[in-house]
């Protein structure tokens, strides 16, 4: 789980921070990868307040990619 987590923060910090060549990689990494986070996220959330802060993030982002 951790892993996942991690993964998405990655490219959620990438996406929102890096470098422009980190930004336009992280973008293309959530284009490909959004539903699949979300799915992951969804049943963690409820417990996990790291995973419901990357969920909401990502739903934040969804009108850039």
């Amino acid at each position: 789980m951790e892993m996942i987590l991690g993964v998405i923060e990655d490219a959620l910090d990438n996406f929102e921070g890096g470098s422009p060549e980190e930004k336009e990689d992280a973008k293309n990494e959530l284009e490909l990868n959004y539903d699949e986070f979300i799915q992951n996220l969804q049943p963690l959330a409820a417990d996990n307040p790291k995973a419901q802060d990357l969920l909401d993030r990502l739903k934040g982002i969804k009108d850039q990619l």
